[in-house]
C-alpha cells in the first residue's frame, strides 16, 4: 500500500521512514552495481570478457532486493513511482539512470566529465543501454520522452530544452523524485508552504451524504466542484470524501497576483508531482483565490481559478458558492446549507459531556462550519458557558468591518429609561434570540416556519430617544455585536447594485452572528411608488427584494427610524416587533439627568427637577452633561448648574431653538 503524508507534519512517521530509507538506499545501491556493470559491458571500444554475464547478475540482485522488501511488507519506491506515474520498466530505468549523478559519482564518471566534474547522461545514451531490453523499439522509447509522457508532463525530468529535446539532451532527475527513490518521504519545501493541511472532522448527516457522493465519483475523474454557501461544510465534507480514499487533503495557499507565471508554473508540477508521489488531494477554494488574484477584475479572477485547477495534475477539489464559468467541464455536487440542527450535530461529536442546551445555542447563535466548530473545540479552554460563547463569537466574526461599524455593546437594562411597556417589548425581542434553539428545536416550532425563523424589529421615534442605545442594550444582554450599516455604502445609484449589496450584508451578519442594526431605515426601506419610469420600477424591485431577505434572514435584526410613516406598509407587516419609543416625560427625564453624571464626576448645587423641564431627550441631554464636564474642568471647577445652563444653550442653539432656563433664579456663579 502506498505511504501516505501525515496531514500534521507533511512527512511519514519517523519510525517507518528509517526502514524506508534502509531498504530502499540498498535498492539503489544495487541499482547503480547494474548500472556500472552495463555501461561497462555496453560502452567503450572493447567490453571485458564476461561483463554482460555480470551486468546480468547485477540486475538479479537489483531485483531480488526489491521482492525482499515486497515480502516484508515494506514500500519499494521504485514500485510506488511506476505505479502513481505510469511508468513503464524503461522509464522506470530511465529514473534509475537519470539519479546516477546524484548519488553515485563511479557511474557519473563513465558518462564524461563537464568543466572538471561529473556530468548527466545524455539522451542517446539511454537508448543505447535500454532500448531493445525488454523488446521496446526506438520509435517507441523515443516517445518516452514527449511533452505529455509522465517523464516530462509531471517533470520527474529536468527537461528544460527551449527547442524541444534531442538526443545529446542531459538527463536529469527532479531532487525530490530521485530523494523520494532513496528512501526521503517528506516534502519540497517549495510544496510545503503552498498547501494548509485538512484533517477530517465530523459532519452531520446531510453533509455525509455529499462526502460519499463526492468519494465515489472522484475516482473516476481528477477534479470535481463541491458547490455551496459559505459555511456548509464543504472542507469538511472533502476532507471526510478523501480520508475514504486514503487520501490526506491539503487547501491549496492562493498564489499572489504579482508571482511569475513561470515559477507559478513549475510549483504547480512540482505540486502535482508530489500529490501522486505522496499521495494527497488538493483543496482550491475559488472565493480565496479571487479575493487574492483579481478581487475588482470578476474576468480575470475566474481564469485564473480556472488556469490553476487546469494545471493540478492530480486529485483536485474546487469549492464554489455558486455556478460560474469556473466550473466549466467539472461535475459539480450540492451541498445543501447547515441547518441549526445539523451543527447541533457536529458540536455533540466535538464537544463530548458539554450542557446541550449551551450547544445548542451556540448552534443556533453562530453558523459555523464543521472544521470552524472543532478549532474552537479544540482551542477553547473548557465547554463552560463564557469561554465557549466568546470563543465562538471571535471565530464567527470573520471580516464585517467593511460592511459597516462592529459596535461592542456598552449599555445595559439599568442604563436606558423607558416605559415599562417599551422595556418589556425590549426584554422580549431578547429573549426571542436566546431562546430561538429550544422553541424551534426542542420545541418543533422550526418545521412550522420554514422561512421567517429569524427575529426582526423596528425601533420608532424622534432623534435622541434611545433607538440606538436599545439596541446596544439588547446585544449587551446576548453578549453579541452590534453591526451597524453605513446606507451610502449600500445604496447604490447602479441597477442592480443595491441588491447585491445588501445580499453581502444579511450574509456576512448571518454569518458573524451578529444583530444587524439600521439606522435612518426609512431611507432605504421606503414606500413603493407608483412606476412612473424605469428608476421607479428598479427603486420599487430593491423594496421587493429586502422585503423577501428580510423574511428569509436567520438572525436578529433591528432596524430605527425618525419617520415611521414613510415605511412601506408592506414591510411593516413582516416585521415580528414594532417598538415606538416615545420622547420622555418630566419623570423620565429627571432619571436620564441623573445618570448623565457618573458618581466619580464632582458636581454641585445641580437641580434635576429644574433640569427635567428642560424639553430636551435622552441623547441631547447627555451631550449636554458631558460639555458641561468639560466646562468646568477647564475653570477648575466641579460642576454646577452654570456650566449646565451654559452647555444647554449651546445644544439648543445647535437645534435652532430658544433656550430659556425654568428656575433662572437657581443658575448662580460659580459653587
Amino acid at each position: 500500500m502506498t505511504e501516505r503524508a501525515d496531514p500534521a507534519s507533511l512527512e511519514i512517521a519517523p519510525d517507518t521512514a528509517a526502514l524506508r530509507a534502509t531498504g530502499n538506499w540498498r535498492v539503489v545501491e544495487l541499482g547503480m552495481a547494474w548500472l556500472t556493470a552495463l555501461l561497462q559491458a555496453r560502452i567503450g571500444p572493447a567490453p571485458a570478457s564476461g561483463a554482460e554475464q555480470s551486468a546480468a547478475s547485477a540486475r538479479l540482485a537489483y531485483d531480488a532486493e526489491r521482492d525482499r522488501l515486497r515480502r516484508d511488507g515494506l514500500p519499494v519506491a521504485f514500485d510506488q513511482l511506476s505505479a502513481m506515474f505510469g511508468l513503464s520498466p524503461f522509464e522506470e530505468d530511465i529514473c534509475l539512470l537519470a539519479m546516477a549523478a546524484r548519488v553515485d559519482e563511479t557511474v557519473a564518471a563513465l558518462f564524461g566529465s563537464r568543466g572538471g566534474g561529473p556530468s548527466h547522461p545524455p539522451l542517446h545514451l539511454a537508448l543505447r543501454l535500454f532500448s531493445g531490453m525488454r523488446g521496446e523499439a526506438a520509435l517507441a522509447a523515443h516517445l518516452c520522452f514527449g511533452p505529455g509522457a509522465p517523464l516530462r508532463r509531471f517533470g520527474l525530468l529536468m527537461v528544460d530544452e527551449p527547442g524541444g529535446i534531442d538526443s545529446l539532451s542531459p538527463l536529469v532527475l527532479e531532487e525530490s523524485v530521485a530523494r523520494f527513490l532513496m528512501g526521503d518521504a517528506s516534502l519540497a519545501p517549495r510544496v510545503a508552504a503552498c498547501l494548509t493541511p485538512l484533517p477530517p472532522v465530523p459532519t452531520a448527516a446531510a453533509q455525509q451524504q455529499a462526502a460519499q457522493a463526492l468519494g465515489r465519483r472522484i475516482r473516476s475523474v481528477d477534479a470535481m466542484e463541491l458547490r455551496g454557501p459559505a459555511g456548509s461544510g464543504r472542507r469538511s465534507i472533502a476532507a471526510q470524501a478523501m480520508a475514504q480514499l486514503g487520501l490526506p487533503l491539503f487547501e491549496l495557499r492562493p498564489p499572489r497576483p504579482d508571482a511569475d507565471p513561470a515559477t507559478l508554473r513549475q510549483t504547480l508540477i512540482a505540486l502535482s508531482r508530489a500529490a501522486r508521489l505522496h499521495g494527497f488531494a488538493v483543496l482550491v477554494d475559488a472565493a480565496r483565490v479571487r479575493r487574492l488574484a483579481a478581487p475588482d477584475n470578476r474576468e480575470a479572477a475566474n481564469e485564473t481559478i480556472a488556469a490553476l485547477v487546469a494545471a493540478l495534475d492530480c486529485t483536485c477539489v474546487l469549492i464554489e458558492e455558486e455556478a460560474r464559468e469556473t466550473s466549466a467541464g467539472l461535475l459539480a455536487i450540492e451541498v445543501p446549507p447547515l441547518g441549526d440542527r445539523d451543527r447541533l450535530e457536529v458540536w455533540r461529536e466535538v464537544a463530548p459531556g458539554a450542557d446541550e442546551t449551551l450547544l445548542g445555542e451556540v448552534a443556533a447563535q453562530f453558523p459555523l462550519a464543521p472544521e470552524e466548530i472543532a478549532q474552537v473545540a479544540a482551542a477553547v479552554p473548557s465547554f463552560a458557558r463564557g469561554p465557549l460563547w466568546a470563543a465562538c463569537r471571535e471565530r464567527a466574526r470573520g471580516s464585517t468591518d467593511e460592511l459597516g461599524d462592529r459596535v461592542s455593546p456598552h449599555y445595559g437594562w439599568d442604563d436606558i429609561v423607558l416605559p415599562d411597556d417599551t422595556l418589556n417589548d425590549l426584554r422580549a425581542i431578547a429573549g426571542q434570540a436566546r431562546h430561538r434553539a429550544k422553541v424551534y428545536g426542542n420545541w418543533g416550532f422550526g418545521d412550522r416556519l420554514v422561512r421567517n425563523t429569524g427575529i426582526t424589529a423596528l425601533f420608532a421615534g424622534p432623534s435622541g430617544v434611545g433607538k440606538t442605545m436599545a439596541a446596544e442594550v439588547i446585544c449587551r444582554d446576548l453578549d453579541l455585536d452590534l453591526l451597524r450599516i453605513d446606507l451610502s455604502g449600500v445604496v447604490s445609484k447602479y441597477i442592480g447594485e443595491t441588491e447585491k449589496n445588501l445580499k453581502r450584508v444579511f450574509d456576512a451578519a448571518e454569518r458573524a452572528g451578529a444583530v444587524l442594526f439600521f439606522d435612518e431605515a426609512d431611507a432605504l426601506f421606503g414606500k413603493r411608488s407608483e412606476v412612473k419610469d424605469s428608476h421607479d420600477r428598479y427603486a420599487n424591485i430593491e423594496v421587493s427584494y429586502l422585503l423577501q431577505r428580510m423574511e428569509s434572514y436567520g438572525g436578529l435584526a433591528i432596524l430605527a427610524t425618525n419617520m415611521k410613516t414613510h415605511l412601506d406598509p408592506a414591510f411593516l407587516r413582516r416585521l415580528r416587533y414594532v417598538v415606538d419609543l416615545p420622547f420622555p416625560d418630566s419623570a423620565s427625564r429627571r432619571r436620564i439627568w441623573q445618570r448623565a453624571f457618573p458618581p466619580e464626576a464632582p458636581t454641585v448645587g445641580l437641580d434635576f427637577e429644574a433640569l427635567a423641564r428642560l424639553d430636551v431627550p435622552g441623547g441631547n441631554i447627555v451631550v449636554i452633561a458631558v460639555n458641561a464636564a468639560f466646562l468646568a474642568a477647564g475653570e477648575g471647577l466641579p460642576i454646577s448648574m452654570v456650566h449646565v445652563a451654559r452647555a444647554a444653550r449651546s445644544e439648543f442653539r445647535k437645534l435652532d431653538r430658544e433656550f430659556r432656563m425654568p428656575n433662572p433664579t437657581e443658575v448662580r456663579r460659580g459653587p
